[in-house]
């Protein structure tokens, strides 16, 4: 099983000069030896780092917003990943209760969730994936006003889940990207 906490997408073909934009920021925010790796998917970039992912996403959003809308190039996004299992239903039920148990979720009866699968190169069902997430929750699930989206991100025999916010994913815009 692939260890993980950070998913980051680009290009197809512009792997290399991804993993370097985040390897030179995984540097410049202290994370001596990120591991970043291929993932086996065109296009997607799986790392291990020893900085916060929510760290990294909020140090790329400052820049972007307040100072080089085009400093990010070759990442288009970047996932940050909680917890990761073998890809299978038991391991997501399992994963998913430990990770409910570490993330203070549920205190307020009124918090809603939202589930978000992405699957690759796996035979699992979406629904299978959504009905075990969704046993483990404490309160309602909606896909329109939600507090908190559980990401799936199925690749292979390794299952990456997060808790997140809207915020918590980062997206850059470019100047390109706005016409």
């Amino acid at each position: 099983m692939k260890n993980f906490n950070l998913i980051i997408s680009t290009g197809r073909d512009f792997e290399d000069q991804a993993e370097y934009e985040l390897w030179f920021n995984l540097l410049a925010l202290g994370d001596e030896s990120p591991i970043i790796f291929r993932s086996g998917n065109q296009g997607l970039i799986l790392a291990k780092t020893t900085i916060n992912p929510l760290d990294l996403i909020q140090h790329f959003r400052e820049i972007t917003q307040n100072k080089d809308r085009n400093y990010i190039q070759f990442i288009h996004k970047l996932t940050p990943i909680d917890i990761v299992v073998p890809s299978d239903l038991d391991s997501l039920k399992e994963g998913m209760l430990k990770l409910i148990e570490k993330h203070p979720l549920g205190q307020d009866s009124t918090t809603k969730y939202r589930i978000s699968v992405k699957k690759r190169q796996s035979t699992l069902q979406t629904s299978e994936i959504i009905d075990i997430i969704a046993s483990t929750l404490p309160n309602d699930v909606s896909l329109k006003e939600y507090d908190w989206n559980v990401q799936v991100e199925v690749i292979g025999d390794s299952t990456g889940i997060a808790l997140l916010r809207k915020s918590d994913i980062f997206k850059p815009i470019s100047e390109k990207r706005q016409l």
